[in-house]
């Protein structure tokens, strides 16, 4: 009898796979140690094994197509085999638990037309955040028609929620105002012009000479829909400081120098800070936070993101209980993260549950930016370049030559809905402070 083989889950976030290279063909004789195909979550590159011996009889989907998770993707069984006949009792042999799965990772919703209509949980709290109705979805993405958190996003920009349809439909001006008179029509000569937001011609575009087409897919497309959905469902605002960092590279040499057996000579400026800015969020546990819908979730544990360049795109690994973390168990964490990150061995789960983000661009010279709040958290820290600047005693003495002190610039970036400016000052200064005087604050 034929085996389906399902797209996997992996991790309790990931709702859908890309397939990246298939390494089998149909009518390859396997083993169930056999890696079927290489997939590609929003956060990590993982491979597919067979799990069963047999022949492969059908790739159900080809490269670069993006599969919900337990939707089939392949079929395996004896040459010659009518797969389609039996692929219904092969995939019910294969995936006994989907069900219990399913039910897992899905709630059911009353339309209000009677009809039931299954959506994740991300979906859900998509719909919240962006004043989704899910009558406004006709059919999910997902396996039966499960509504995913894209669909409802695509909701969101396509169509207008019967909800906010109402609101629209009811002004807060008096509805009992006398209505205005029309003004008689005025025709304007009829000019052809572009229409705004239409796509230019195509002898426009021929005149442009030589051109690249790049699908925007896999990671870099969830990348883009998630820092859209960032900026669409909160208020963000960035705060600029910089902060004394003598101190800062003094300990950093002294590290660097030090016994190998201690373990702290690979500590870096990014793991002080880091470590810095775990210790400062203590006191502010709406800065550690998520927003719910209504509710704002403070976190007794800081488990800290740290944004990481990749060839993939950017991603977000986590370092868990952060807080709970010595400074070299810190550093070690974050370069295990890191390796895991660049060469694509980063799990799902070790790429999500941050309460708090640091991001870095200060290696690239940069000494100030606007980062991007990673939704539900309601704070990301930026890390700017260090550079000399003038002390305040010589600019204010008028000194012919002035002198100059190491500072180093963040870029603190708020939900302004749950934290107010005063605060996100507060933590600013309070992390200067200790970057000030990080040789004695780190023994603390």
């Amino acid at each position: 009898m034929a085996t389906t083989i399902i797209m996997p889950k992996l991790g309790n976030t990931v709702e859908s796979s890309v397939i990246i290279s298939w390494n089998v063909k149909p009518g390859d004789h396997i083993d169930k140690d056999s890696i079927l195909c290489e997939i590609e979550t929003d956060k990590a590159t993982m491979e597919v094994p067979a799990g069963v011996e047999g022949t492969v009889l059908a790739l159900l989907h080809k490269e670069g197509d993006d599969v919900p998770v337990l939707e089939p993707i392949a079929v395996i069984g004896e040459p010659g085999e009518d797969w389609q006949k039996g692929s219904e009792a092969g995939q019910a042999s294969t995936a006994e638990e989907t069900p219990a799965t399913q039910a897992a990772a899905t709630s059911v919703f009353s339309s209000a037309g009677g009809a039931d209509k299954h959506a994740s949980p991300r979906a859900r709290q998509a719909m919240a955040r962006l004043n989704v109705d899910i009558d406004s979805i006709a059919r999910g993405s997902g396996p039966e028609g499960r509504i995913l958190e894209r669909d409802v996003i695509a909701a969101s920009t396509e169509a207008v929620s019967p909800r906010a349809a109402e609101a629209k439909a009811t002004p807060f001006a008096s509805e009992t105002a006398a209505p205005k008179a029309e003004a008689p029509e005025v025709k304007a000569p009829e000019v052809e012009t572009p229409a705004a937001g239409s796509a230019p011609l195509a002898s426009d575009l021929e005149a442009l000479g030589p051109f690249t087409d790049t699908p925007i897919k896999s990671i870099r497309k969830i990348i883009a829909e998630r820092m859209m959905q960032s900026l669409q469902s909160s208020a963000q605002v960035t705060f600029n400081t910089s902060a004394p960092a003598e101190r800062l590279l003094a300990l950093r040499t002294r590290l660097k120098n030090s016994d190998p057996a201690l373990g702290l000579s690979g500590v870096t400026v990014g793991d002080l800070v880091g470590f810095a800015a775990i210790r400062v969020l203590a006191k502010y546990p709406r800065i550690n936070a998520h927003v719910l819908d209504t509710t704002i979730r403070s976190y007794a544990h800081v488990h800290l993101g740290l944004a990481v360049d990749t060839p993939r795109g950017l991603m977000v690994p986590v370092v868990q209980h952060a807080d709970t973390l010595s400074l070299r168990q810190f550093s070690e964490e974050s370069k295990r993260l890191t390796k895991g990150c660049l060469e694509g061995t980063i799990t799902p789960d070790e790429l999500s549950g941050a309460t708090f983000t640091v991001t870095n661009l200060g290696s690239f010279g940069i000494e100030s930016f606007t980062p991007i709040l990673n939704s539900p958290e309601t704070g990301i820290l930026g890390v700017d370049s260090i550079v000399p600047r003038p002390t305040v005693e010589s600019v204010m003495a008028h000194a012919a030559v002035p002198s100059f002190e190491m500072r180093i610039g963040f870029s603190l970036t708020v939900d302004h809905r749950v934290v107010d400016g005063a605060d996100a000052a507060r933590f600013l200064k309070d992390l200067s402070d200790f970057i000030a005087n990080i040789d004695i604050a780190v023994l603390v």
